[in-house]
């Protein structure tokens, strides 16, 4: 249950994001996540969406410690190989499977 309507907002902005993605056949990983957030808020005009996706972003680097540690200005995706494998994985004590 949510506690907020911004906290419903967020999982929607994330959702959205991540579906994006999806469709790009980009890589879905923690740093293509923020860029994904950053663009979307770049473009969003509705004052709530924007501080869900503010929200959102702050939750992705949080949560992913890859995404906290990738330097977004030098990110570059190569489509050559597109099993990439990184360490952004579920929190500690999160389950995996």
């Amino acid at each position: 249950m949510y506690r907020s309507e911004v906290d419903k907002l967020t999982d929607i902005v994330i959702g959205e994001a991540v579906l994006a993605l999806l469709k790009e056949d980009a890589p879905v990983s923690g740093a293509t996540l923020i860029s994904r957030l950053n663009a979307m808020l770049k473009q969003e005009e509705d004052e709530g969406r924007q501080q869900a996706l503010r929200r959102a972003l702050s939750e992705v680097r949080q949560q992913l410690p890859a995404a906290r540690r990738q330097d977004l200005s030098r990110l570059q995706v190569d489509n050559s190989n597109p099993a990439i494998m990184n360490d952004d994985g579920p929190p500690a004590g999160a389950k995996k499977h």
